[in-house]
């Protein structure tokens, strides 16, 4: 060795570039801090640890809660609000079906409508002129061959299909006689139907098959004993319809049985007669 010079170690900085083991590039030398400089950079003080609830320092006080107010050091935390988002258009929705039946019911909407509950039946007849009548097992008292209307159902089909379920037989049925309005407190507004059944043959009355569930019995009936057997209502309402069926007169409209409007007087006077009165008074 020379005089002046000192072996180097490797915990001598050097200005030179070092080579990394098993790397070919030159890695710069970075100076490593003496434990002196690191003290020397450190802070005087260092924050103690948060206290927990109930603790106590070295001098035996209570330790600070964790609720005292924080220090004029500490950084403050800005809340933030939500922020609220307005839409750019209003959202319209869809326009609700009316029910104008249940709307009728308000008085702010508009009057009250009616709800009539409806029948409808047929009258058959044989060759003597008497009318077809029924027995139901469920009521009191005779019937013609019908029933009440289904929601959604004509009265010419539920005729059909009410005289086919009672009497087991589907013949033709002819037009409508009759249809009769009645109303009490006790069932309140209805419309009955009455459909023309015409002569019912020897043939169609042997196929009578009788749903004894609901019909218990039936028999032809002069149109002069109905009375007897039919409420005075239905009674009404049967004469009725077999006066226009025999009258051809054409549909009528009833109510609680009775031709409305009724029938004009006609007079047994011959016209001229009449006339003849009025010029001489």
């Amino acid at each position: 060795m020379t005089a002046g010079s000192r072996q180097a170690d490797d915990s001598s900085p050097s200005v030179s570039a070092s080579r990394a083991p098993g790397l070919t590039a030159s890695v710069p030398y970075q100076p490593v801090a003496s434990s002196a400089e690191i003290e020397g950079r450190a802070p005087a003080t260092r924050p103690s640890r948060v206290p927990t609830a109930g603790a106590r320092n070295a001098a035996g006080d209570a330790a600070p809660s964790m609720d005292a107010a924080p220090s004029m050091d500490a950084p403050s935390v800005e809340v933030v609000p939500p922020i609220e988002v307005v839409p750019s258009a209003e959202v319209v929705a869809p326009a609700e079906s009316v029910d104008w039946f249940a709307a009728g019911e308000n008085e702010s909407v508009g009057p009250p409508m009616a709800r009539p509950r409806a029948a409808a039946g047929a009258l058959f007849f044989d060759e003597e002129g008497r009318v077809l009548l029924v027995e139901p097992s469920y009521k009191p008292g005779w019937d013609i061959p019908g029933g009440f209307i289904e929601p959604g159902e004509s009265p010419y089909a539920a005729c059909v299909r009410e005289v086919e379920e009672e009497i087991g037989i589907v013949p033709p049925i002819g037009s409508l006689l009759v249809v009769d309005w009645a109303s009490d407190e006790h069932t309140g507004d209805m419309l009955l139907f009455v459909f023309d059944g015409g002569l019912l043959p020897s043939d169609w009355r042997e196929r009578i098959r009788l749903d004894m569930n609901e019909i218990i019995n039936c028999a032809f009936t002069p149109l002069s004993d109905v009375g007897e057997k039919l409420p005075v209502l239905h009674a009404r309402r049967v004469r009725a319809a077999a006066g226009l069926r025999a009258g051809h007169g054409g549909a009528g409209y009833l109510e609680h049985g009775y031709l409305t409007p009724a029938a004009p007087a006609v007079s047994s006077a011959p016209a001229g007669a009449a006339q003849r009165t009025e010029a001489t008074d």
